[in-house]
């Protein structure tokens, strides 16, 4: 953990980082958030996690007088403070302090942390993963809102069925993980991801323009006949990369390893990973 929070702009000592209770944010969980890895110290990617936390905010109505690059700049003065080499980084806006209690109030209230950051097991991408159907879907899906309760409800319902996390579905369709997109790998080779009810990624944007290089990638409805004939599946996140889903409540996926096409777009992200570095220190 950091010493150093950034809070409405101002950088605090982490003990004395505070918010006040009638904070929408925790009256009403009204709120969004944005999640990068840092690097060496470098936040990657983060003009795009920049422009889809803004692009949030205007969705929810909440009022967020930074631009891009004040954005960057907060986050690298942060980082240079806590001397922050490798981690995650979460940019979180609520609805601030509203006068009734439900509305937001005209300003908001920012804050940025600096956080550990544990990826997945390194057998998790060479085993595979299970994962548990539900019938599901996000209110306001392509918003990254800070509202994470059904995937929290339901931890004691994965750990019995042996599951790494829940895979939503409605009227038939497969939408996306908790905190995760979905991709399936047909018998054609083609890589479908589902199109309703999702959060447009920036790993599963990069995944979709990194694979159409090597693979026909469309965005079209999953449904379960679909799962049983797929040869491959895998979640996508910035945390996760590409990670092989092998098995959906009984369903197994192709012949139950991870496939050749998840290995692939892990190495190219990380290839681009290393550009976007390289890059950012020129």
């Amino acid at each position: 953990m950091s010493n150093y929070f950034c809070v409405n702009g101002k950088i605090v000592l982490a003990k004395n980082a505070k918010l006040q209770v009638t904070d929408l944010g925790l009256i009403r969980g009204y709120g969004i958030f944005d999640f990068l890895k840092v690097e060496n110290g470098i936040p990657l990617f983060i003009e795009d996690h920049m422009i889809r936390f803004q692009n949030s905010a205007i969705s929810m109505g909440l009022n967020m007088s930074y631009t891009v690059e004040e954005l960057k700049f907060l986050v690298m003065k942060l980082i240079a403070k806590n001397e922050f080499k490798k981690g995650g980084m979460k940019i979180i806006l609520t609805g601030g302090y509203s006068d009734n209690g439900y509305l937001p109030a005209k300003e908001s209230n920012m804050v940025i942390l600096l956080t550990d950051l544990k990826p997945p097991a390194k057998r998790n991408y060479s085993k595979g993963i299970k994962l548990m159907l539900h019938e599901h879907f996000r209110h306001t899906a392509v918003v990254k809102t800070t509202n994470y309760i059904e995937p929290i409800r339901l931890a004691g319902e994965l750990k019995k069925a042996k599951a790494v996390d829940v895979l939503y579905y409605w009227d038939g369709k497969i939408s996306e993980s908790a905190r995760s997109n979905f991709f399936i790998v047909k018998k054609d080779n083609t890589i479908v991801t589902p199109i309703n009810h999702v959060l447009k990624g920036i790993t599963r944007n990069r995944i979709m323009s990194l694979a159409s290089e090597h693979y026909e990638v469309i965005e079209k409805d999953i449904t379960f006949l679909d799962l049983k004939n797929a040869t491959e599946a895998f979640l996508s996140s910035t945390t996760k990369g590409a990670l092989p889903v092998v098995q959906i409540d009984d369903i197994k996926i192709g012949n139950g390893k991870p496939g050749k096409a998840s290995l692939l777009i892990n190495e190219l992200l990380k290839k681009q990973g290393k550009k976007y570095k390289s890059n950012f220190m020129k």
